[in-house]
């Protein structure tokens, strides 16, 4: 037994010995060494997760593409908010009543989340309306690139009706469905959007939902409250952080609704219709006077138009590979 052990002893420190001396010979012939791997860097979702348990509030003003991410990321939010409503008007121009489909919505926010380096929060609807295509589809949003995934326990056939025909889903179904969903993801966010006064205008049926979508696995709970304050109550009951639509007139982005909302957004869709008005002005001024002198005074600079569409980095890359700089007008 004592002369296997030996020769076991002898066979492994000449394995040793030949492995360093294979690399003293890589050395000294000038083979360079492989280099160690990388760390691997945080995904959007755990970037996502820091941010709302940072410190600070997170504010993810509204966008509707790539260019409007890029201006929220340039202005130095941390992340951006992209409505359902947003995709419906992109893609066949008419409001949010459930006429794009869940991949739709997927496939348009992960264009804009694989051209930003900031986390994107996606409205995503119902996310599939069952467990398994809840199961399915936050799957694939998280291979996309999306930061965090919010969705609702309404009806298409509510949201198809804009609110006319009452329709939430039983609560032991989103239940479920909040479950595939914590199931599916790595780390992904999952914010539950609980709309449950639809059919009976019960804000007590609402806490009640919202803190059941807490403890089923939800990392934060999306509820329409009238004042900053109902959300300080809410947030007692629901013992998640609360995300919150702001900014408009009658809940402005104050401290006090900040305080209240751990995660705040600007409805994208007001930014589409700020935007449009803007065009509708240039139009108007064309009409009648051939020219868009006095829209343009309010379009964005040349500089910060070159930072989103990132400019500089394309020039250089250019260069990189021998192509001329592009002229002016071009870019």
């Amino acid at each position: 037994m004592a002369g296997k052990t030996s020769r076991r002893v002898f066979v492994q420190a000449a394995g040793l010995a030949a492995s360093g001396l294979m690399a003293s010979a890589r050395a000294s012939a000038g083979v360079v060494p492989e280099p160690q791997a990388r760390p691997a860097t945080r995904t959007m979702g755990a970037r996502f997760r820091a941010l709302l348990n940072g410190p600070e509030p997170l504010i993810c003003p509204g966008a509707y593409d790539v260019l409007t991410a890029r201006l929220i990321e340039a202005h130095g939010f941390k992340g951006a908010f992209v409505g359902s409503s947003v995709v419906n008007q992109a893609l066949v121009g008419q409001p949010d009543q459930a006429l794009v489909t869940v991949s739709e919505i997927i496939d348009y926010n992960c264009v804009i989340a694989s051209n930003v380096d900031i986390p994107i929060l996606a409205d995503v609807d119902d996310f599939g309306a069952t467990p398994l295509n809840v199961y399915r589809f936050a799957k694939q949003a998280e291979r996309g690139g999306i930061g965090c995934a919010a969705f609702d326990d309404r009806m298409p056939i509510n949201r198809a009706t804009a609110y006319s025909v009452p329709g939430v889903f039983p609560k032991a179904r989103m239940i479920d469905n909040i479950h595939a969903a914590a199931d599916a993801r790595a780390d992904m966010v999952l914010i539950a959007r609980c709309l449950a006064p639809t059919p009976n205008n019960s804000y007590t049926e609402m806490l009640d939902r919202a803190a059941a979508y807490a403890e089923a696995g939800a990392d934060a709970v999306w509820i329409g409250l009238p004042t900053a304050q109902d959300y300080v109550k809410a947030a007692d009951i629901v013992k998640k952080p609360l995300m919150a639509v702001i900014g408009g007139a009658n809940f402005p982005a104050t401290a006090a609704a900040m305080k209240a909302a751990r995660v705040a957004v600007g409805q994208s869709a007001s930014m589409v219709n700020i935007a449009l008005g803007a065009v509708d002005k240039a139009l108007v001024e064309l009409k009648t006077t051939g020219r868009m002198s006095e829209a343009q005074k309010g379009s964005l600079s040349r500089e910060m138009s070159d930072k989103v569409e990132q400019v500089q980095e394309l020039n250089e890359r250019s260069g990189k590979y021998n192509l001329p700089r592009p002229s002016a007008p071009e870019r």
